[in-house]
């Protein structure tokens, strides 16, 4: 994430003070704050650091207006989904709140899904807009989020990317039509889209495609668990073969096989559906999956950066003790090394 930090205009979202603190401590400044429900002890931490806090709940936003925050801002989620945000159903109650208070709403950010295609993130714009018209006109800020797809079956860079000017060209549109002040601050949260095509995943071959009556099995020391995504979201990453001088195998005849993890989980398939595996790969070679930049390693217990739980025993003789410690902000799913370690052959 370092090249970004100096970049004009470009921040971060965060969800958990740890997130913040530490990204504090490496030099970043800018953010903005999408944490889904909260205590109001949090809510009082996101305050006190004056970045623009998107709050899910009318719960929320009264406390906010109570104890007098600098800003108020809030999630809207307009697929009326389980996630946290706003409901459209309760806009107009959120809209009488801040006029009971006297008080204007500051930005409004609008959870729309992932993987979106340029017109339907077109008509979310326009959906956006009609709100902020609608409800909230004196707003300072509409932040779009993200929801920007990335075509993970594409090859080509023009392909896999997401076609950001005719986007921009639509928003500009939308923004004259509808009559948007042009003092409106607009914000987004394009990171898979930057990120998903900055990394790969390399898997070593456990052996030669073993062939059952039931299916053609690939085995890797790679896990489900890596980038889980894939699966759910039926995402069909790229890959590629190399030898065991890492060249890359581009000849010879094929088995088509699924991609197998390295546990004892009926479903540790990495991949949703099979590939094309040059019968030529063997334990001496590698399988590389493209495009994992957005999750891979992340996206087990770092995707959202929530530390493990303590644990605590409970004897028959209702005695308690502590058995494990709560991790703290570095101690997820990977050990974080302090400094940098070079890797020599």
């Amino acid at each position: 994430m370092a090249p970004l930090k100096d970049m004009e205009d470009v921040g971060v979202l965060v969800q958990l003070p740890s997130e913040y603190r530490l990204l504090r401590e490496h030099g970043f400044s800018k953010f903005i704050v999408s944490p889904g429900h909260v205590s109001d002890e949090e809510i009082g931490f996101w305050d006190s650091t004056g970045h623009p806090t998107f709050l899910a709940s009318l719960d929320e936003v009264a406390y906010s207006l109570r104890t007098k925050a600098p800003t108020i801002s809030v999630r809207i989620d307009s697929l009326d989904s389980g996630k946290p945000g706003i409901k459209y159903g309760e806009l107009g109650q959120l809209a009488a709140l801040l006029k009971e208070y006297e008080r204007d709403l500051t930005g409004l950010e609008v959870y729309c899904g992932s993987g979106n295609t340029l017109d339907e993130m077109v008509g979310i714009v326009e959906q956006v807009m009609s709100i902020y018209r609608e409800y909230f006109p004196t707003a300072r800020s509409i932040n779009f989020a993200g929801g920007h797809g990335f075509d993970y079956d594409a090859w080509e860079e023009t392909e896999k990317h997401f076609d950001w000017h005719s986007y921009f060209q639509a928003l500009a549109e939308a923004a004259r039509r509808q009559s948007i002040p042009e003092d409106v601050t607009f914000l987004f949260e394009p990171a898979r889209d930057v990120l998903a095509d900055a990394g790969a995943l390399l898997l070593s071959v456990e052996r030669s495609v073993i062939s059952t009556p039931v299916s053609n099995i690939l085995v890797t020391n790679g896990c489900r668990m890596l980038m889980p995504s894939a699966q759910l979201r039926d995402r069909n990453h790229n890959v590629a073969f190399l030898d065991a001088e890492m060249n890359e195998v581009t000849t010879g005849s094929t088995t088509t096989a699924a991609v197998r993890g390295r546990t004892i989980l009926r479903n540790d398939y990495i991949l949703p559906g099979e590939v094309e595996v040059p019968d030529s790969i063997d334990a001496s070679s590698f399988m590389v999956i493209l495009d994992v930049g957005a999750y891979c390693a992340t996206q087990h217990m770092e995707f959202l950066n929530v530390p493990p739980a303590a644990e605590v025993l409970v004897t028959p003789d209702s005695s308690a003790h502590l058995i494990t410690k709560a991790g703290d902000d570095l101690d997820k799913w990977r050990n974080v090394l302090a400094d940098k370690r070079a890797l020599v052959a």
